[in-house]
């Protein structure tokens, strides 16, 4: 194996997604750093009720496709064929439908373990690619031609691309002299899984609400997953109240749309804090994932845009001879940020845009809902640029 190599310093899943797609656009050796195990066992057949899952947008799920897991992850995922979007106590509905799209799918549901167990499995079957787990890296420091890395057992690699995968409080993204903002926004997001009384027949729903947006969205086996973000002292409120009182809240807030909810499993909360680095590339250097950037969830397109800018960043290095070139990294990075612009801006403003009550401000919202739902156009469009696929 070639150890001079792309390292990748941390291995959740935005880093062991880039070190396949490294290797599926021709880099020939890869290396993974990560501070804790990584699952090499499948996890049960028989999902836990309180698992935490990830959205995947059928942009995502076409990466995936080229990396042959799509297969794989679709056996214990839910497909979200289509989207409710709407507004509490107000007229006005949209719907995003697969069929409209000519897709499979708009995209699908799946637990963290069964994603994080299939890229971890295609990790390991690609002898190109050394994963050290669990290990960190201590220090890194910049050379001529790259960075010498000092791992915690005292030895050192040569990279010609250090890329930092490690999270929003990214050590690597420091070493690499970028720095980046972070705004707290008050706001947290509690999230639990509900089983409903009939099949919800792959819908997901996004429901507007003064406090904040929610979403269910469905999972396998009957189930669904909540995400609802709002302010903190709602959520104490939240997390207090009994199973009995928190689906009756829900009830009220969800409408008589979705299937009707008849348990929630555990909750969790977790606080709304925006990070975003001042820049994604130096060179002999990148910055991807969380550490590059974590948006609002509404919508959920933090991961999915992290997708996208992983598989550009193997496009434009991966056959390379020179990864770390400052001109290839820039231009991956320039390429980048008209997307992410777009998505970052969304997910800040729609939350807002939806709690102004201003009734004349209100009476247009609405109406804008009522034209997405009988104007195919501009809804396809939407939701082709929510879903990656423009």
């Amino acid at each position: 194996m070639n150890p001079n190599g792309p390292l990748i310093v941390g291995g959740g899943m935005a880093g062991a997604l880039l070190a396949l797609l490294l290797r599926h656009h021709g880099c020939p050796s890869v290396t993974l750093v990560e501070s804790h195990p990584l699952p090499a066992e499948a996890p049960p057949e028989t999902p836990s009720f309180d698992a935490r899952s990830t959205a995947l947008s059928a942009g995502s799920l076409k990466v995936l496709e080229q990396l042959g897991l799509l297969a794989p992850l679709l056996e214990r995922a839910a497909s979200i064929n289509e989207v409710h979007v709407s507004r509490q106590g107000r007229l006005g509905l949209t719907r995003m439908l697969a069929e409209e799209h000519r897709l499979p799918r708009l995209g699908a549901v799946v637990e963290n373990r069964w994603l994080g167990y299939l890229l971890v499995s295609a990790l390991y079957r690609d002898d190109a690619i050394e994963v050290r787990a669990p290990d960190g890296v201590e220090a890194a420091r910049r050379v001529s031609d790259g960075y010498i890395a000092k791992f915690n057992d005292g030895g050192e690699r040569h990279t010609p691309l250090l890329i930092a995968a490690d999270g929003a409080n990214s050590r690597t993204r420091d070493w690499l002299g970028i720095t980046a903002r972070q705004q707290d926004i008050g706001h947290d997001a509690l999230i639990a899984n509900v089983a409903v009384a009939e099949p919800h027949k792959g819908r997901a729903f996004e429901r507007f609400l003064d406090d904040g947006p929610m979403a269910l969205l469905p999972l396998p086996d009957q189930r669904m997953a909540l995400v609802w973000t709002g302010p903190r002292d709602q959520v104490d409120a939240w997390m207090a109240m009994d199973d009995t009182q928190a689906l009756d809240a829900l009830h009220q807030r969800m409408g008589a749309a979705p299937p009707a909810l008849t348990a929630i499993g555990e909750r969790h909360r977790y606080p709304l804090v925006l990070t975003e680095a001042c820049a994604q590339a130096v060179p002999f250097g990148a910055v991807v994932g969380n550490a590059a950037h974590t948006l609002h969830p509404v919508a959920g397109q933090g991961f999915n845009l992290s997708v996208r800018d992983l598989a550009a960043l193997a496009e434009a290095v991966g056959g390379t001879a020179h990864p770390g070139e400052l001109a290839c990294l820039s231009r991956w990075q320039q390429a980048r940020r008209a997307d992410q612009a777009w998505v970052t801006q969304a997910s800040r403003q729609l939350p807002e845009w939806f709690r102004v009550r201003q009734p004349l401000f209100a009476h247009s919202r609405q109406l804008g809902l009522l034209a997405l739902d009988l104007l195919p156009g501009p809804r396809r469009d939407f939701a082709r640029r929510a879903m990656g696929l423009q």
